[in-house]
This record gives C-alpha cells, sequence and structure tokens, in this order.
C-alpha cells in the first residue's frame, strides 16, 4: 500500500544567488517575510537555491514548479523576476508558467521608484542584473 503526501504551501517565495551567499539571503527573506505580513497573507515557505547559476539546474524552482502545477502553491513572493533567469524571456516565462498553474506571482516593490539604486563598492557594470541592480541584491 502507498501513501500519498501532498505538501501544501500556499505562500511560496523564491530566491536565488549566484554565487553562494553563507548569509542564506537573510535581508532578502525579511523583506519578503514582511511584504507577506502587509500582504495579509501567511508567512512564505523558501525557497533558496543558493551558489545556483540560472543557466543551470535550479531545484528549489524545479520543486516550487512541480507543487504549483499541482496547485498546491496560491502565492509566489519574489524581489523580481531576475531570480528566475537573468534572460528576461526565460523569467517570463517561468513567471507564466507559475500564473497559468493558478499560483498569483507578486514582486516586491521597488524602493527605487524612478531613481538609480546606489552602487555596491566593487560592483562594475557587468555584474549588474537586468534591471539595474547587482544580482544578489542586499537589502537594508
Amino acid at each position: 500500500m502507498t501513501t500519498a503526501h501532498h505538501y501544501r504551501c500556499a505562500t511560496a517565495a523564491y530566491l536565488r544567488c549566484y554565487p553562494y551567499d553563507s548569509w542564506q539571503m537573510a535581508p532578502h527573506v525579511s523583506a519578503l517575510e514582511e511584504h507577506a505580513g502587509q500582504l495579509g497573507i501567511g508567512s512564505p515557505h523558501v525557497f533558496l537555491d543558493n551558489g545556483v547559476s540560472c543557466r543551470g539546474v535550479q531545484p528549489q524552482l524545479r520543486m516550487l514548479l512541480a507543487l504549483a502545477s499541482v496547485e498546491l502553491v496560491d502565492t509566489v513572493l519574489i524581489p523580481g523576476r531576475w531570480v528566475f533567469s537573468l534572460d528576461e524571456r526565460t523569467a517570463d516565462a517561468v513567471a507564466g508558467f507559475l500564473n497559468a498553474a493558478g499560483a498569483r506571482v507578486v514582486e516586491l516593490p521597488r524602493r527605487w521608484a524612478g531613481a538609480q539604486p546606489p552602487r555596491p563598492r566593487g560592483v562594475g557594470p557587468a555584474d549588474r542584473g537586468p534591471l539595474g541592480g547587482p544580482v544578489c541584491l542586499v537589502l537594508p
């Protein structure tokens, strides 16, 4: 006899950082948890691909997509679509898949509406994400 185990996480958060972040992206997690509280939704279960390039297999993203595909995720919180991929079309396709599966994708509000974010020391244009911010943003 086999038993089916269902893993429901109504609210999820997805983060990816490359290279590896020894702090486990704690500022990002805090910002996503705070935003979930402001929206009145449950505290998110965090799916973190730490040290994983968007060009390779992203095991936690795969898990999140699998759960969403069987309607076990209602909301996915992200700091920006760049966490799915630095390629805009790929990032949009992942967000589209989640939306089609019934999971609402919610991005954190941009902190620098219309203004350029401050440039971290030692970060050049080649180290910046598609929206002009570093690939791994550090939120205060």
